[in-house]
């Protein structure tokens, strides 16, 4: 499947750089069309009803039609702006699909995460020119999201701040600092996991069918490998070299061996 439907620029303009520095997430509206979604939807719909008519390989996300999103120029324009500029150096390392009724209190209202922090899952910093953040959680909205019925909550700027043990403080869904977003089928919203977020109720009819992806760097890793040998076996060679072992790059091949023959 080719993605057609918008021009993206290499890595995210000065302005959207900014806005995700400011708030620590970024909403890109109606990213995918109805027919690069069919394909997915279907597949979301069969993981939910009747999981083993599936290919192998498709029983296990991000394998089958969701393989495309993997490297979606709308993502890796993103991921090289705060993660790192070469693609070699950025893992998925965890994907789950988010599939909720009107009432469904899935998790609730839990809010996680926030403040600044040396641990290199959750750190997000600014250094000469660039940001370095650690894992990002990519969601992709398959359905449509309207505002403040249900879809992911943040507050904004969290991920920088000082006071991060005090943040519980400012929990209350009606403390008037949480913000959240609306948006039609196929959006695509980013976000730092430095920042403090939280699910929340789903309120609205139709229901929410949303995929969750988590890019890290090469050298780090969060989740607990749980990707299938048929997911894996069944990808092309661009979308395996996102699941590559945790490892420092500088040691890679005839690099190492220059550094050790100067040494």
């Amino acid at each position: 499947m080719g993605f057609l439907t918008k021009e993206w620029t290499p890595t995210l303009t000065e302005k959207e750089t900014v806005l995700f520095d400011l708030k620590g997430y970024i909403l890109f509206p109606a990213v995918l069309s109805e027919d690069e979604m069919a394909p997915i939807k279907a597949q979301c719909e069969k993981l939910r009803t009747d999981k083993a008519s599936l290919p192998p390989e498709a029983r296990c996300l991000p394998g089958g039609p969701a393989s495309v999103l993997i490297d979606h120029p709308a993502i890796m324009r993103v991921l090289h702006t705060i993660i790192d500029d070469e693609t070699e150096k950025i893992r998925l390392e965890g994907a789950f699909l988010s599939y909720r009724f009107k009432g469904d209190n899935h998790r609730g209202w839990t809010p996680h995460a926030g403040g600044k922090s040396v641990n290199p899952n959750y750190s997000y910093q600014y250094h000469d020119g660039r940001i370095y953040s650690g894992m990002t959680r990519v969601v992709w909205e398959l359905n449509g999201v309207e505002k403040g019925k249900g879809g992911t909550a943040f507050i904004p700027g969290s991920h920088k701040s000082n006071y991060r043990k005090k943040l519980p403080l400012l929990d209350d869904s009606d403390s008037e600092v949480w913000d959240t977003y609306g948006c039609p089928p196929g959006s695509l919203l980013v976000f730092s996991e430095a920042v403090r977020h939280t699910s929340c109720v789903w309120t609205q009819d139709e229901p929410r069918m949303a995929l969750f992806y988590a890019y890290n760097h090469i050298n780090v890793r969060h989740h607990k490998p749980g990707f299938t040998d048929d997911m894996l076996g069944s990808l092309s060679p661009e979308h395996r070299r996102f699941f590559s072992e945790v490892y420092h790059p500088q040691f890679d091949g005839d690099e190492w061996k220059r550094r050790l023959n100067r040494s």
